[in-house]
């Protein structure tokens, strides 16, 4: 291998051997491996120095390397040593290896790599061969200068592109690839169903549809220690990373104060105290918190700007609960918010929802209540399916006709029978199996 026109080196210093490298700059040799290259092949030494002296101005210009080879199997063996070959200029008629074996392994091993065919052979036959085996360039011999610098300009550019295309490909599978572990991670976020035997007279089923590959929307419910069950529901602003992370953040705050005895007003205000504090995006959350006593039959509330839940009665009624509503969580950090409590009877059933649901269903606002209200009298009229199965079963169909403009949540809340003030002593608990729910 040798050096050809570098500042230390003469023409002559070294003599033809496997390959050459062309035009390093002093400063450059630490980055020889980084270099791109051209190689030439062909069984003739006289037109392979033909062809070098030809390509030193643009080798020159762009800090390209060039290599030479007399054969294929010498070829291949230079292109496994510098992968990051761009262009390879080779004639058809050489032995042992002709060039239409070499152009189709290398479009095997190399795809990126651009094939220029140098031939002596005019004939169409000739051409039309060589780029079905995968050369991109055909150049009958003898070429002029004019033809082998376009040539090779071309070859490139159109290198550089596929590169670049390639790179952008590569990080958009890696995106995929975290944002499907992201996804998982929501999904172990969700809640375990809860324990039968600690809450046989209330149940709850949930929904969420991302509209991405993660949610903005959250929804939560937990016993606490006294048997009463926590229920939150939330929307994010935004979709995406950013409003699954502000989610994941809104949904650990709001149980972390429940948990630890806040009140509901309390748990919100402190939540929102925290996101505004620190919001320089603007996202904020609309959100519910509510705690249901099955002993006593009231359901307490506390609404952040979000959608009003529906209560639907043993009788079918169905009905708009109106709760006061605060500012949303994160828009403003001297926001307060009230309770309300509402007593349900046996038989009735929450709904909590997301506005991604009334999305879904129509994009006209006026609209939008009235075919909710329909599709929750459809899901009571299906005869052999729970409340939330066949709410569900009705809204899936709408969901799957077009791509959802926002991420889609439903949350149900049963009450079914009056609680006793507590277990009769002695009674058995059989522990539940716990499955974690789908999205």
């Amino acid at each position: 291998m040798r050096l050809l026109h570098t500042p230390t080196l003469s023409n002559n210093s070294c003599k033809r051997g496997t390959g050459c490298i062309g035009y390093l700059r002093s400063h450059d040799f630490t980055h020889v491996m980084n270099k791109r290259f051209v190689l030439v092949v062909d069984d003739s030494s006289d037109f392979l120095s033909l062809v070098e002296l030809a390509l030193e101005p643009v080798a020159e210009q762009h800090y390209l390397g060039i290599l030479h080879a007399t054969g294929g199997e010498e070829a291949l063996a230079l292109l496994e040593q510098h992968p990051s070959t761009a262009a390879l200029l080779t004639d058809l008629a050489m032995p042992t290896m002709d060039g239409l074996e070499l152009i189709r392994r290398c479009r095997t091993r190399y795809p990126l790599l651009q094939i220029v065919v140098l031939s002596g052979r005019s004939d169409s036959g000739a051409i039309i061969e060589a780029i079905r085996a995968g050369a991109s360039d055909y150049i009958i011999k003898p070429p002029t200068l004019e033809e082998l610098e376009s040539s090779l300009l071309s070859a490139l550019e159109r290198y550089s592109q596929l590169e670049r295309q390639l790179q952008v490909r590569d990080k958009l599978e890696q995106y995929e690839r975290e944002l499907a572990i992201a996804a998982s991670i929501q999904r172990q976020m969700l809640p375990l169903p809860l324990e039968q035997n600690r809450c046989r007279n209330v149940s709850v089923a949930a929904l969420l549809m991302p509209a991405r590959h993660v949610a903005g929307d959250f929804y939560d419910h937990w016993l606490m220690p006294d048997d009463r069950l926590a229920v939150c529901i939330g929307d994010v602003s935004g979709k995406g990373i950013s409003a699954a992370l502000l989610m994941a953040m809104t949904k650990t705050l709001l149980r972390s104060h429940i948990e630890h005895g806040s009140t509901l007003t309390d748990a919100l205000g402190a939540t929102n105290r925290v996101l505004a504090a620190n919001n320089p995006q603007a996202y904020f959350v609309t959100a519910i918190a509510a705690i249901f006593d099955p002993r006593s039959g009231i359901l307490e509330m506390c609404n952040a700007a979000h959608a009003d839940p529906f209560c639907i009665g043993a009788d079918g009624g169905i009905r708009q609960l109106s709760l006061p509503h605060g500012m949303p969580l994160g828009a403003l950090e001297t926001s307060t918010y009230q309770s309300i409590q509402v007593p349900l009877s046996a038989g009735d059933r929450v709904l909590f929802y997301t506005d991604g649901v009334l999305d879904a269903l129509s994009g006209d606002l006026a609209e939008q209540d009235s075919a909710w209200r329909t599709v929750i009298a459809r899901a009571l009229a299906r005869r052999g399916a729970d409340f939330p199965s066949a709410l569900i079963a009705e809204l899936s169909p709408l969901w799957l006709a077009e791509h959802l403009p926002d991420d889609v949540t439903v949350l149900t809340l049963e009450y079914k029978q009056m609680a006793c003030a507590s277990l009769e002593e002695g009674t058995p608990s059989t522990p539940s199996t716990k499955t974690r729910p789908s999205v």
